[in-house]
C-alpha cells in the first residue's frame, strides 16, 4: 500500500520562499518522500498581509495543515508594528515560523560549516543580529559572498540530501538560532 502524500500549506512572504518550496518539493518527489509543501505567497511579510492570506487560505481549506513562514527581521525592527501585532494576534492565528533574520540567512544554512561561519562573521560585523539589515544593505554582500548573480526568487544551489543535511546540522548547532524547520525531521 502506497503511503499517502502529506500536504502542508505554507503562507510565505514571496517568490523566494515559493521557489525554495518548489525546489524542495522536487527533491522530495525524486526521493519518493511522501511530503509536499504548497506555497501561498502573501506579497511580503507584513503581519496584516500574512494574516489576511492565512484567513483566505484557511477558509478555502478548513481541514488542512497550514504553516506561516516569514522573516524575523521586519518583526525585530517592528516595521509597521508587525511585532506588536504578532504579539497580540487573536486566537486561531497560528504561531509563525521565522527565518532568523531573513531568507538569505536561511539559505546559508544549506552550505558547509566554513561558509556558514563566514556569513555569520559578516553578519556580526554589521550588527545584523541586533539591528537586522534591510535587503538593500545585505543583498550586495550576499551576492559577493556566494560569488553568484543571486536574485530574489532564485535558489543559488540544488536542494539535495547534502544541502538538507547541512541545514539540519546548522539548525542543531543553532549557530544562527533559526526557527524555520519545515518539518525536516519528517523526511531526513
Amino acid at each position: 500500500m502506497q503511503k499517502q502524500n502529506k500536504i502542508i500549506l505554507v503562507i510565505c512572504e514571496g517568490n523566494s520562499e515559493r521557489a525554495y518550496l518548489q525546489e524542495l518539493n522536487r527533491y522530495l518527489n525524486e526521493s519518493n518522500i511522501s511530503l509536499h509543501f504548497q506555497p501561498y505567497p502573501s506579497n511580503g511579510g507584513q503581519y496584516k498581509m500574512v494574516v489576511s492570506q492565512y484567513r483566505r487560505i484557511r477558509k478555502a481549506n478548513p481541514r488542512s495543515e497550514i504553516d506561516i513562514w516569514v522573516d524575523l527581521d521586519r518583526y525585530k525592527r517592528n516595521d509597521a508594528r508587525d511585532m506588536d501585532n504578532y504579539q497580540n494576534k487573536p486566537l486561531g492565528i497560528p504561531d509563525f515560523l521565522f527565518s532568523h533574520m531573513n531568507f538569505e540567512d536561511f539559505l546559508v544554512m544549506h552550505l558547509e560549516s566554513s561558509k556558514v561561519r563566514e556569513w555569520h562573521n559578516s553578519c556580526i560585523s554589521r550588527n545584523h543580529f541586533s539591528v537586522p539589515s534591510h535587503s538593500s544593505e545585505y543583498l550586495p554582500q550576499f551576492k559577493v559572498f556566494l560569488e553568484d548573480s543571486y536574485t530574489k526568487g532564485s535558489i543559488p544551489f540544488q536542494i539535495d540530501e547534502t544541502s538538507l543535511n547541512y541545514l539540519k546540522i546548522t539548525q542543531g548547532i543553532l549557530l544562527f538560532h533559526f526557527y524555520v524547520t519545515l518539518q525536516l525531521d519528517y523526511f531526513i
